[in-house]
């Protein structure tokens, strides 16, 4: 590692989702992401971003059902670099019905891909998406052991699809 006091901060990027359950069961997750300047960045056709000045502030709210499908999308480019930058930001409702699960960031990349939507705010989606996996997680769990508490004899198959993508839950491990 190279001391602390050789090196110059230059870039902070800060993602934070949270989540929060509607009385009605359907869970909001928040993204949001911003980006600090650690140096000067110029540009040829606006004013620099100082030290210290943010160039990102986007979110993102998915409310999402049990069954894993977005059921309502907000976008909001609240600073970017460019006056355009919030302009995709409607078109995220795109993405309502989308089902959470294989394939899925290939389907938002479908939908948000290219020109149709912004780098950061679709980055912001996929991490959403991640976060409700893991909010949503206790109570799906709760559902299936009120079935059986053998993983084998739950009838939603998909609560298990994490199995044997990581280490840690592997088929032949000891989780």
């Amino acid at each position: 590692m190279t001391p602390e006091n050789e090196r110059e901060l230059v870039h902070t990027r800060q993602i934070i989702c949270r989540a929060f359950r509607h009385k009605n069961g359907l869970l909001d997750i928040e993204a949001t992401l911003s980006d600090e300047k650690g140096q000067e960045v110029k540009f040829r056709s606006r004013p620099s971003v100082q030290v210290g000045e943010t160039m990102h502030r986007m979110s993102v709210t998915l409310t999402i059902d049990s069954d894993y499908t977005i059921q309502d999308v907000k976008a909001e480019t609240e600073q970017a670099p460019w006056a355009m930058c919030g302009g995709t930001d409607p078109a995220y409702r795109g993405l309502i019905g989308l089902r959470i699960g294989a394939g899925f960031s290939q389907q938002v990349l479908k939908v948000m891909g290219g020109t149709h939507g912004c780098t950061h705010v679709t980055e912001l989606v996929l991490q959403a998406a991640n976060t409700y996996m893991q909010a949503s997680w206790p109570d799906r769990i709760a559902r299936q052991m009120e079935v059986d508490q053998d993983p084998r004899k739950w009838p939603d198959k998909s609560t298990l699809t994490f199995v044997n993508h990581c280490h840690a839950w592997r088929q032949d491990g000891e989780t």
